[in-house]
């Protein structure tokens, strides 16, 4: 990985931690080289017109849509703006089996990493309502990056 920008208050700073975030996540997702498990980043997510998350994973079967968030605050707040276009997407991106017809649309997912410390994810479910969420109020540790989707940290 290439050398992390010298100012932390810089944008070229913040982009790049955003980038380590989701690189590493992808990483957990795709190092078990078995199907059912794999991961790929949709770069420039929250940017232009298109809905799009950060990470469309696999974890064992299911499919998830995942926005990324990185802080060194004991705390994230999380609008429900960056919500609802998560949860948009999630609705609009379905798949449906051609032979019974079931359909299938990602769990919208939000991956915060608390930089120093561990991952905490929780599924969005009311995107009209922010999310707050505190680093302590979390219990054990998951052993894989979707393990105990709620409110659960992964290292």
């Amino acid at each position: 990985m290439p050398k992390r920008p010298s100012r932390p208050a810089s944008r070229k700073y913040r982009f790049r931690i955003g980038y380590e975030g989701e690189y590493y996540l992808m990483k957990k997702f795709t190092e078990k080289n078995q199907p059912g498990f794999y991961a790929v980043r949709t770069p420039g997510s929250g940017t232009g017109k298109v809905i799009k998350p950060d990470i469309l994973a696999v974890d064992d079967g299911e499919l998830y849509a995942i926005e990324v968030k990185s802080t060194n605050r004991e705390f994230l707040y999380v609008k429900p703006e960056q919500l609802s276009r998560l949860v948009t997407f999630s609705r609009l991106f379905e798949v449906r089996c051609r032979e019974c017809g079931h359909k299938i649309n990602p769990r919208p997912v939000l991956a915060i990493r608390f930089l120093g410390r561990g991952w905490v994810f929780r599924e969005v479910e009311d995107p009209t309502k922010p999310i707050f969420i505190r680093y302590q109020e979390h219990g054990e540790r998951a052993n894989g990056p979707m393990n105990n989707k709620n409110d659960k940290k992964s290292s």
